[in-house]
């Protein structure tokens, strides 16, 4: 769901921008990192709003890629950046938190980053073959309690935002799969395709399209709700009348290292807000099936919190 700034934050900005130091700034491009390499689902979206947020900010927004150790580069190289607003980020959500927690000697904490908007919130779900014989989700999970261990089940992984959907999963609905890890949604997608697995665990947009021509089946999403660009796909707590925790959802936001000023953040916040209403930008993320979710700084740090706590329950799960 796209929102608008609430109207006090907006007002905050107003009074911010009545400054002339501020009013200067940017000056000059921005840079802006990607912890991953150049066509990925986060790389994607990073060109995609830059090339919406430039006319909203007056400068360049210009993608430079950090890839590696599974963005352990790339958010390192944030946290350590410049403070003067001419450097930010896109972090991933739980990623940049699963790295932090589950490697030894990362050399960033999560309060190094100070968020400025979230962009993207792209859940998982459970897709399966359009020919596959499971016709519902709740087929599926009981065909996995009859065989336990013994379906095939494909995902970004090891210790991925999407392995630790299924470990949850597993976890709540007392099932068993035989997790399959594939590098990234879209080979998983590729081999539900194919018929080499008997689901897959893929993000939303990387589904959506071949859920739509008829290619594969969306069983349930990881969501509180139903998606609003993507309405016809169930929550899986409709389909099993369960609540599975949404733990796996890749929230792709924006975020400046600590110690940025609270005029600069103030202006990049109100120039991403400004293109998540922007028209065209909006029918091209329809296009590109962005699941798109605004968040303002205030949000997402919530968010970010959130998330850290559902961590706190469930990261053994996949230690």
């Amino acid at each position: 769901m796209i929102r608008p700034l609430a109207a006090g934050l907006c007002a905050g900005m107003l009074a911010v921008f009545a400054t002339p130091a501020f009013a200067d700034y940017p000056e000059k491009p921005v840079k802006m990192i990607v912890a991953y390499s150049p066509g990925g689902g986060t790389d994607t979206a990073a060109r995609t709003i830059a090339k919406y947020v430039e006319k909203h900010l007056g400068q360049r927004l210009v993608v430079e890629n950090k890839p590696g150790a599974g963005g352990q580069i790339g958010f390192s190289a944030l946290a350590r950046a410049a403070t003067d607003g001419y450097e930010i980020g896109f972090i991933n959500v739980p990623s940049i938190q699963l790295v932090k927690r589950l490697r030894d000697n990362v050399p960033y904490e999560i309060s190094d980053f100070e968020p400025i908007a979230n962009i993207q919130l792209d859940p998982v779900v459970v897709a399966v073959n359009a020919d596959s014989p499971y016709k519902s989700l709740a087929d599926f999970i009981a065909a996995a309690k009859e065989q336990p261990g013994a379906l095939n089940i494909g995902a970004d992984g090891p210790q991925s935002n999407n392995q630790l959907q299924l470990a949850v999963a597993e976890d709540v609905l007392g099932v068993e799969f035989n997790f399959i890890a594939f590098d990234g949604s879209g080979p998983a997608v590729k081999a539900t395709l194919a018929g080499e697995v008997a689901a897959s665990l893929p993000s939303l947009s990387s589904a959506a399209s071949h859920a739509e021509n008829g290619r594969i089946r969306i069983l349930g999403v990881f969501a509180k709700k139903r998606n609003a660009q993507f309405p016809d796909f169930p929550t899986v707590s409709e389909e099993l009348g369960i609540d599975v925790p949404s733990v796996g959802a890749s929230l792709r936001g924006i975020a400046a290292p600590k110690g940025i000023s609270a005029e600069h953040k103030a202006v990049l916040e109100k120039a991403f807000a400004a293109v998540m209403s922007d028209p065209e930008f909006l029918e091209h993320a329809k296009t590109a099936n962005l699941p798109l979710e605004f968040m303002s700084a205030e949000e997402l740090s919530a968010y970010l919190s959130d998330a850290e706590t559902k961590l706190d329950k469930y990261i053994d799960l996949i230690r």
